[in-house]
């Protein structure tokens, strides 16, 4: 290949390929079958349908280029992890164009024969679930491979004699890039195939290439891709590939400020895979070495979705300082078709040194549980009724049990049930409901995990929960 590739260009020109169709939120059989159907004329490419999920869905291989390298790329082996689904498609549209890069897609064909498996667990991916519809982590199953999700892989490394791998994966949001504040936008891991993380030449070929890829990435981001933590687990397969001879790297979508949809996460898959291919067909990534590497941070877990610091509390008649984290747990609804927030407290005492997406230096502030509105209901109240309640210190409310047919509130209350005994505390584990006060008078309330504002009320709130 004469010419270099231009990332900055491509960056810029990402929208070029985004495929529209595909909200990375949640992904579906159904919406993989359509962009299928939509490919099948497309002659750069190979569809193939390769296998069944335990429900009989379709699992397909899609195929290009005609080199002597083989790569496999599997996504969404973790049904609730769509995000670098979404960037294989855009990878797909990016080949299926006629534009200014022509020139490394000629390479590419010429130089390699890339197989993709998107969705490689259907089943998960309809239910929004990690697992599959045995609750079998296929990603744990690469030795008995009694899943024939976890089969089919191994097939199909078998038959492609692949010489690197890439596993995508999403990871939560609570990674930094070190121990620095700067979140984990992307995470790479050489695995290895033994428990003393012995370095074999395929191992090698994966941290060079990931080396190549890091500096590519830290253009656009730097200070946020990190390197997942090398422990050793014998049921997955990179680790297995590797021990193979096939070359395996890891990569996790993270989380990045502002970024709730992980679009931009995203486009950082789609740019990784680019870079890597382009590092593959001129062997830049042989220039790299273990120090280049091991020379990105690694993962460390600490973040909270919101950190509340320096309140006060009381207990006993003694008062004391504390730090407050709150995680926001992300859960899908199937009833509804739709997400929601269920948050607790994480953590409690001295996070000097953690990190919130969301932070309040609260010192002088004092911090009590919320309280419950006593009067059991049988209908969730008006949004000026909550308000009310919401300023007299209530964040949750009384309910009739034989009312309760939702799963979560979509109002900025939560509900428990008349019959449950629910003492609400400031504890690790227990719900995050807070009253937070400044010289006696109520400021902020905490519902399910979200600040709000009484002097000039807002409503930030997304969501209540049934409290169980």
């Amino acid at each position: 290949m004469n010419q270099s590739i231009d990332f900055v260009k491509i960056f810029e020109h990402y929208n070029r390929y985004l495929e529209i169709e595909l909200d990375q939120e949640r992904i579906t059989h159904s919406q993989l079958l359509n962009l299928i159907n939509k490919y099948k004329t497309e002659q750069t490419l190979s569809i193939e349908k390769v296998g069944e999920s335990i429900e009989q869905k379709d699992i397909f291989c899609i195929s290009m280029g005609s080199g002597n390298r083989n790569i496999l790329v599997w996504s969404q082996m973790h049904g609730d992890e769509p995000t670098a689904t979404a960037a294989l498609f855009d990878l797909l549209n990016f080949f299926r164009c006629n534009d200014e890069y022509d020139f490394y897609r000629h390479s590419i064909f010429n130089e390699l024969k890339i197989h993709f498996i998107p969705m490689l667990n259907p089943d998960g991916s309809d239910y929004h679930q990690r697992e599959n519809k045995i609750s079998v982590d296929i990603n744990r199953d690469s030795l008995r491979r009694e899943s024939p999700e976890a089969k089919l892989l191994w097939d199909i490394s078998r038959k492609a004699n692949p010489e690197f791998g890439f596993n995508l994966h999403d990871q939560n949001s609570y990674y930094t890039a070190g121990r620095v504040n700067k979140s984990s936008a992307i995470s790479m891991l050489a695995p290895p195939y033994n428990f003393e993380n012995t370095i074999n030449p395929a191992r090698t070929k994966s941290m060079q290439l990931i080396g190549s890829i890091n500096k590519t990435l830290s253009r656009y981001i730097p200070g946020h891709i990190a390197r997942y933590k090398d422990d050793h687990e014998p049921r997955s397969f990179g680790d297995t590939f590797i021990s193979d001879g096939i070359s395996s790297i890891l990569i996790e979508s993270g989380f990045i400020k502002g970024d709730n949809k992980k679009e931009t996460v995203r486009k950082l898959n789609f740019i990784a895979l680019i870079a890597a291919f382009n590092s593959l067909i001129t062997n830049d990534f042989e220039q790299m070495n273990q120090h280049d590497y091991y020379s990105i941070p690694e993962n460390e877990s600490l973040l909270f979705d919101l950190l509340l610091r320096n309140l006060n509390t009381s207990v006993n008649g003694k008062s004391f300082k504390i730090d407050i984290g709150i995680n926001r747990e992300k859960k899908f609804d199937k009833e509804t078709n739709k997400f929601f927030y269920k948050s607790k407290i994480t953590s409690v005492g001295d996070l000097e040194n953690y990190f919130g997406i969301e932070e309040h230096n609260l010192d002088g502030f004092i911090v009590k549980p919320g309280s419950i509105f006593d009067k059991v209901l049988k209908s969730i109240p008006y949004t000026d009724e909550i308000e009310r309640m919401h300023k007299n210190g209530f964040t949750t409310i009384k309910f009739d049990p034989f009312s309760i047919d939702f799963t979560y509130v979509e109002k900025p209350i939560n509900v428990v049930p008349s019959y449950l005994k629910y003492n609400p505390s400031i504890t690790v584990d227990e719900y995050a409901n807070l009253q937070i006060l400044s010289d006696d008078k109520l400021k902020y309330i905490v519902v399910n995990g979200f600040v709000c504002p009484l002097e000039n009320y807002s409503n930030s709130i997304l969501n209540g929960i049934v409290i169980s």
